[in-house]
């Protein structure tokens, strides 16, 4: 056995150090590779060729490695079959230094090892929840983040020069997140189809390695992916039929995801509708197994998952869809008491979508949708946004899926008018040290607030014309500053001796924004 082929390429904030092995003869020896360089939290990827003959080389043999790290570190990921007599090996280091790695197939036929030395990079880490607040979220690296993400049905199958410049745009945007995709028949799914039936036990490689390509763009723009329907089940989705396909199903996706710093997971959407209780947990817990809590862990719910899905030890944060179907955005009070009830964070997932054909007229006034973003942030949520408006300005229906920009990316143009309001509330709460702030809407009496007493107050003022506020937190007395919500910008500044209550006009017509920090 010999190893040739051997190369390393950077993309942009990606790290990868890619090597190929070639397994001849009886392959009985063990095959070693030379030190190589990978970026902390870059993707370190072999590829094993393996020149035996299997009738299904994804179910017939497994390829498995154990990775060793610096200070006694061990790591176990398990490869992947990717065509052509091609199994990968992908792994994300956590930990400067020096790694080794030994790798085997299950049937003897081929095995080795080598090394890999890893140094200090950009690459901000997967996300984790920020354990002395777990309101918010946080990279691996200890940085804060605010997510603003916007929804792209059809990732995997937007052509990558259409996907790059419409990523481009988002992160102009604001948004450092995507949810999608969404998969769904005839032919985006994962699995294979042989004789027109689906064959559960072998992957749709294509569809897989489009993913790949989605998520190296989406690293390079230092985005993060939230998958929304990938195990089937609902929304027209099929259902894996047994537990040996679910569970080979778990093991490939991790495999194949686990190396990737900005991966998520998160099995299906509006779990409810194709799975008992019981089924989800054991889901979860075999994701939350096999990546070995490496990367964050979700699922999506008719609404919110019941209080035994959000206190398992694998649901990381709370996925809530619940959309703006109304003018009532007020009614996203209830997320502060989802949060003091089990603490996690919340992603507002499914709720602000603008010109879904649920919300109609409520989804397409412009200042409801942004009452709502504000009443979703300053109690506790993070965003998914939606652009599903249909030219010339109207909402979806049956007839018009698949021509919205959330469905297309630059392929058409963007028509919902909510993406400056975005770009500023995220810019807002990012200019801020938010990962100190609690959900407080008792702290105002319109319901809206986030606040660490005594040292900053964020509160909203949705257009009414008066807000009263609890400041006696504040001992020295307050500055207040009122920000104009709908143009994005500093409106005045005022100054207030030590009280418990302040009863407040906004300076003008409108929906307001207020900081109030100690005077």
């Amino acid at each position: 056995m010999r190893a040739f082929g051997l190369g390393k390429f950077i993309v942009n904030a990606l790290a990868i150090t890619q090597l190929t092995l070639f397994c001849q003869g009886p392959n009985r020896q063990r095959l070693s590779a030379g030190i190589n360089k990978v970026a902390l939290y870059g993707l370190f990827e072999i590829a094993v060729r393996n020149p035996r003959f299997y009738d299904n080389p994804f179910t017939d043999v497994t390829l498995e490695a154990g990775f060793s790290g610096p200070f006694g570190t061990a790591r176990r990921v398990f490869g992947f079959y990717d065509g052509g007599g091609t199994w990968r090996i992908r792994f994300m280091p956590d930990t400067v230094g020096e790694w080794r790695y030994r790798f085997a197939f299950s049937d003897g036929s081929a095995s080795g090892g080598g090394s890999f030395q890893v140094s200090k990079s950009l690459i901000p880490g997967p996300l984790k929840v920020r354990q002395d607040n777990r309101l918010w979220f946080e990279h691996r690296t200890g940085t804060p983040v605010y997510l603003l993400s916007f929804h792209l049905w059809n990732i995997d199958a937007i052509d990558p020069q259409i996907l790059a410049a419409t990523l481009d745009f988002l992160k102009t945007q604001g948004f450092n997140a995507i949810v999608g995709p969404h998969l769904g028949p005839p032919d985006r799914l994962p699995w294979e189809k042989r004789n027109g039936k689906i064959d559960f036990s072998r992957m749709n490689l294509a569809l897989w390695k489009r993913l790949d390509t989605a998520l190296r763009l989406l690293s390079n723009r230092q985005m993060v992916l939230i998958p929304f329907s990938m195990f089937g089940g609902t929304n027209r989705m099929p259902k894996i039929p047994t537990r040996e396909q679910e569970d080979m199903f778990l093991r490939y996706w991790v495999a194949r995801w686990g190396g990737f710093w900005n991966a998520t997971f998160q099995p299906t959407s509006e779990w409810e509708e194709g799975f008992s209780r019981d089924e989800i947990m054991r889901i979860g817990q075999n994701l939350y197994d096999e990546d070995q809590h490496r990367h964050l862990i979700s699922v999506h719910s008719l609404r919110a998952s019941d209080e035994t899905v959000q206190k398992a030890e694998w649901y990381d944060y709370h996925t809530i869809q619940d959309k703006l179907d109304g003018w009532n955005p007020e009614k996203y009070r209830w997320f502060a008491d989802l949060f003091r009830q089990v603490p996690k964070p919340i992603f507002a997932h499914e709720c602000l979508w603008e010109g879904n054909y649920y919300q109609k007229e409520a989804g397409l006034d412009r200042l409801n949708m942004r009452r709502g973003a504000w009443f979703i942030a300053l109690n506790g949520g993070q965003i998914n946004y939606a652009d599903e408006v249909v030219f010339p300005r109207r909402w979806q229906d049956f007839r018009t899926e698949g021509l919205t920009f959330s469905e297309l990316g630059v392929k058409t143009k963007p028509l919902g008018l909510l993406y400056p309001d975005l770009t500023f509330l995220a810019s807002f709460i990012r200019s801020l040290p938010f990962w100190t702030l609690q959900a407080m809407p008792e702290l105002a009496d319109s319901g809206a607030c986030l606040a660490d007493p005594g040292r900053l107050l964020i509160a909203y003022e949705p257009g009414i014309g008066r807000i009263s506020l609890y400041v006696a937190s504040f001992r020295t007395g307050c500055r207040l500053e009122w920000w104009d919500a709908g143009h994005g910008r500093l409106h005045s500044r005022q100054s207030f001796a030590p009280t418990d209550r302040l009863t407040l006009t906004p300076p003008g017509p409108g929906d307001w924004v207020l900081l109030i920090r100690p005077r």
